[in-house]
């Protein structure tokens, strides 16, 4: 059967699933792509083989640092680190302490720890620190991950990060000239952050008739002071914060590999703070990643399929491409790679941002015949392209996210895709108006 029947095939029926919503999404992942393998043509063996070396290049590239960096946060969160700092953040601010200023922290927290170029790692060091407070405040835990997001996309233009990496790779650019294009694009976001902040703000003090703390805050935290956490290590404050100032200098200066810096942040924390009865612990924070180890192996179904070339044919990822470039209209091919960066957020929704990569070459072909260059054309999806990825099912960091969050992965894939489809025109508005983007 022909690729490009069988991608689009495997592409409605996995969208027509996510719209049903009566089957898990992760048994739809691991069944349909399978079986538009085998329409390939591929046998139970071969298709078994790519699969298997999809997973194993997934997991050595993210999947252990999901594994290990997850329990290490719960279980930090349990040591009531991250409590003990919030509140003392609130005492010392204060009356000046509202939902604007816990945005603007949350911000700036997450450009400070998106230093180490991955996003998963960024929510696993903001998210456990920012979301006790927006509990205090009541305000919405999915602001919290958009604003997160928002300001990691702002970032992404950062040398050492696998993205921009990639997307180098495919523009044949060096990763620094790359991030310099990529800079004035960064820089872009501020106004979409300003606005986002707005936003947020106004739907809150509507919803709450008030910026500040929530009249019964105060006995909800007496109320939650009063609840005994057997985990809960205040004595030993001092050394966890050591270990998690050090765990970030390992990952954002050293380039330690993650996923070793957080097996040996987790060993010891767990043998220090619960020397006594380790094995408790460890399990209770091994079983949250249990569903993200799920999607995970699901995703890698997805995207060994697409990725998969028969002998002697081609790929479904390379049938699409060149299936657009004939369904283009030749008025609008000037300007395939704006269209394609406007519609960035909904199609990243239903399609695995590694597929989207692919379509790079494309984009600069095209392009080149109407005189804009390689940087042009790739620059903007750079950040952009962050906006998206933290709002798809198809994306393992998704997960993690809203597992630390504590929030609904479809409520936030749907409600939080169209603030991002905003805040994405926004930024390319401002780009246009500045002059970072020439048409």
């Amino acid at each position: 059967m022909s690729p490009t029947v069988v991608a689009i095939i495997m592409v409605v029926v996995t969208i027509g699933f996510i719209l049903w919503n009566k089957i898990p999404l992760n048994f739809v992942m691991f069944v349909v792509p399978f079986v538009c393998m085998l329409l390939l043509g591929f046998s139970l063996t071969d298709a078994s083989s790519i699969i298997l070396g999809q997973i194993n290049t997934v997991m050595t590239t993210s999947g252990y640092m999901l594994l290990f960096g997850l329990i290490y946060f719960i279980m930090l969160t349990e040591t009531g680190l991250f409590d003990i700092i919030i509140n003392k953040l609130i005492g010392m601010l204060g009356n000046k302490m509202n939902v604007v200023v816990i945005m603007v922290i949350t911000t700036i927290i997450s450009c400070v720890a998106y230093l180490t170029a991955n996003m998963s790692t960024t929510y696993l060091i903001v998210f456990p620190i920012m979301i006790p407070l927006f509990n205090r405040y009541k305000m919405d835990r999915m602001n919290a991950f958009l604003i997160c997001q928002t300001a990691i996309g702002a970032m992404c233009w950062l040398p050492w990060g696998i993205g921009l990496v990639n997307s180098a790779m495919m523009a044949n650019v060096s990763p620094e000239e790359l991030a310099a294009a990529s800079i004035p694009w960064g820089l872009c976001f501020i106004p979409a952050i300003i606005l986002q902040w707005v936003y947020f703000a106004l739907v809150h003090k509507k919803q709450h008739g008030t910026l500040g703390l929530p009249q019964d805050a105060e006995a909800l935290q007496e109320s939650a002071e009063k609840k005994d956490n057997p985990n809960a290590r205040p004595k030993l404050l001092w050394f966890n914060l050591l270990v998690f100032a050090c765990v970030i200098v390992a990952l954002a200066y050293f380039k330690v590999p993650s996923y070793l810096v957080f097996i040996a942040a987790s060993i010891i924390t767990a043998m220090v703070n619960y020397r006594k009865d380790f094995g408790a612990i460890w399990n209770k924070a091994g079983a949250t990643f249990f569903n993200v180890l799920v999607m995970l192996i699901a995703i890698c179904f997805y995207l060994a399929a697409f990725n998969a070339e028969p002998e002697g044919g081609t790929s479904m990822v390379n049938a699409l491409a060149d299936a657009m470039t004939g369904i283009f209209p030749e008025f609008l091919m000037k300007y395939m790679f704006i269209i394609f960066l406007i519609l960035v957020v909904p199609i990243i929704h239903f399609v695995p941002y590694q597929v989207y990569n692919t379509m790079y070459p494309l984009f600069i072909s095209v392009g080149a015949t109407f005189g804009y260059t390689s940087m042009q054309i790739i620059a903007p999806f750079v950040c952009n392209l962050a906006l998206a990825t933290s709002n798809t099912p198809m994306n393992s960091a998704t997960y993690v996210g809203c597992t630390l969050c504590d929030i609904d992965v479809n409520r936030h894939c749907n409600k939080g895709g169209v603030i991002m489809f905003f805040t994405n025109l926004v930024v390319i508005a401002v780009a246009l108006l500045t002059g970072v983007m020439r048409l």
